[in-house]
């Protein structure tokens, strides 16, 4: 895994810009993030205010991208969701996570944007597996997991605690080498 700090940087790809999120990125998260639709299967809080989206926002600001990646989701210059990693140096593992704007959804942005995230972390963190998990009855994050090329590995059972009790999680990741064979498979 490497060792020297790792900057924030913009991906790009077709349709997506994925960039640091800044100040003024609070309007927007608050738009998309106080959807109850959307927080169902996140843990957001509800109702979801301005104070929410701020303190987001800041913390975004502040991570340290040694640990903590995470990119807002620009669609038509607006910031329509985030998506980044989770880093464990030690393992050299990092664990996946998104929210999109219910208004997104079903148009291929989370897996267009999991491309990048992944390949990049993969190549800036030296990464042995990227990995997912997901409430089991969030069906299209099941999707876009298995749209990305991760393999479902279990069944996590009681694994977080929600509104309505506690939920089974679902499992999936991705190894280095069956990422670089899909990259090779799609090139």
């Amino acid at each position: 895994m490497k060792n020297d700090p790792i900057e924030r940087v913009e991906l790009t790809t077709e349709r997506l810009l994925l960039r640091p999120f800044e100040v003024g990125d609070v309007d927007d998260v608050l738009a998309y993030a106080s959807d109850p639709e959307l927080a169902r299967f996140l843990d957001l809080p509800q109702p979801y205010t301005r104070d929410n989206a701020e303190e987001y926002i800041a913390r975004r600001i502040l991570d340290d991208w040694s640990n903590e990646a995470m990119f807002a989701i620009v669609w038509e210059r607006r910031v329509v969701g985030s998506i980044g990693l989770h880093i464990n140096v030690r393992h050299e593992t990092a664990e996946m996570g998104y929210a999109l704007a219910r208004k997104m959804w079903g148009r291929g942005i989370v897996p267009e944007a999991g491309r990048a995230v992944i390949d990049w972390g993969f190549h800036e963190y030296g990464l042995h597996k990227v990995f997912a998990e997901s409430n089991v009855r969030n069906h299209q994050s099941w999707r876009v997991m298995e749209k990305l090329g991760m393999t479902r590995e279990g069944l996590l059972r009681g694994r977080h605690k929600a509104r309505d009790g506690h939920v089974d999680f679902v499992y999936y990741g991705v190894l280095r080498e069956e990422w670089e064979r899909i990259q090779g498979d799609s090139a």
